[in-house]
């Protein structure tokens, strides 16, 4: 009987625990004994591993989060906490670890197999910036959750003709904030850095075309949103608001697609498990499941090239 361990690692997201759940039924109907590490690489360096098993797990996939602890671990990065993360493992005699997480998470697979550990890498992280997969696990639920909360946001705001400034996450991915801008038909999208006087440029000739409510998505980390606001009041003496959806877009029922993806990237993990093929990262391209090579795999990505495409067809809007 083959001996797997599988740890969620980094920034949970939704879909985590759907792939958990798909991975334990599946290892079950194969005869693959599932362990879990708790809080991710940390769990290795502390041994802090248990048995994981698919009757237990009751409807875990309906749930945000990871049932078995997510973090980032400041001890794995360490020589020594890699070494005794190591002497652990091997005193498990594990066949492979699946290690489930973004682009830091999939790094450390990499390091592992470097080390010779068998591993299996799938991407799963709100911000979709692993340049290998057009999707992760967790992205459309984020993206889902932040069109939401500007849907809503929007409702009052046009209410009151107020202008709007809503900041999305995604690090240093755009992705969560130019779907958003696509489905929100927001006026203005920003990705990069722009001094306040260039933005206010936009956005008074928003509202010299009649614009009485001007919508505009901030990438997160660009600039600070509420100074912002604060600014264009002043500037065009139409009352700003500025919201920064934040966790909101982390957690909460994955969406259809999301728990989709979760089940097709748990059937391949055990297909190349049962094949014995490893140190490779599941992915998705162009709605086909595919496995690529872990050095292929840590690459990240600033934005989707797709994406883009579609907002610029669809929107009048530049991305500034």
């Amino acid at each position: 009987m083959k001996r797997i361990l599988v740890l969620t690692s980094g920034g949970d997201c939704s879909g985590m625990n759907a792939y958990l759940k798909a991975l334990a039924k599946l290892c079950k109907k194969n005869g693959i004994k599932l362990f879990a590490s708790m809080y991710g690489f940390q769990g290795l360096v502390e041994n802090s591993i248990t048995s994981f098993e698919y009757d237990d797990l009751g409807e875990i996939q309906n749930l945000g989060g990871s049932v078995i602890k997510t973090s980032r671990s400041k001890d794995f990065v360490t020589q020594k906490g890699f070494e005794q993360a190591l002497a652990n493992l091997k005193s498990w005699n594990f066949d492979c670890v699946v290690v489930v997480g973004g682009n830091g998470s999939t790094k450390g697979a990499y390091d592992l197999s470097i080390a010779g550990v068998n591993v299996l890498a799938v991407p799963a992280t709100i911000d979709n910036d692993l340049a290998y997969t057009d999707t992760t696990l967790g992205y459309d639920t984020a993206c889902q959750n932040a069109l939401d909360a500007v849907v809503k946001i929007k409702q009052t705001m046009e209410t009151c003709d107020r202008g709007t400034i809503i900041e999305v996450m995604g690090r240093h991915c755009s992705d969560i904030a130019v779907h958003t801008a696509i489905l929100a038909d927001a006026d203005m999208i920003i990705t990069k850095q722009k001094s306040f006087e260039s933005i206010l440029k936009r956005v008074d000739d928003l509202i010299n075309f009649e614009k009485k409510n001007p919508l505009i998505v901030v990438q997160e980390n660009i600039l600070n949103v509420n100074e912002l606001a604060k600014y264009l009041e002043e500037h065009t003496k139409k009352e700003f608001r500025a919201t920064v959806i934040g966790y909101l877009q982390r957690g909460g029922a994955p969406t259809v697609n999301d728990n989709l993806l979760a089940i097709q990237f748990a059937t391949k993990t055990v297909e190349l498990i049962e094949s014995a093929v490893y140190n490779v990262a599941v992915g998705e391209i162009d709605g086909k499941i595919i496995a690529t090579k872990l050095k292929e795999a840590i690459i990240t990505k600033q934005y989707s090239k797709k994406l883009l495409e579609i907002f610029a067809k669809y929107s009048n809007t530049p991305i500034d």
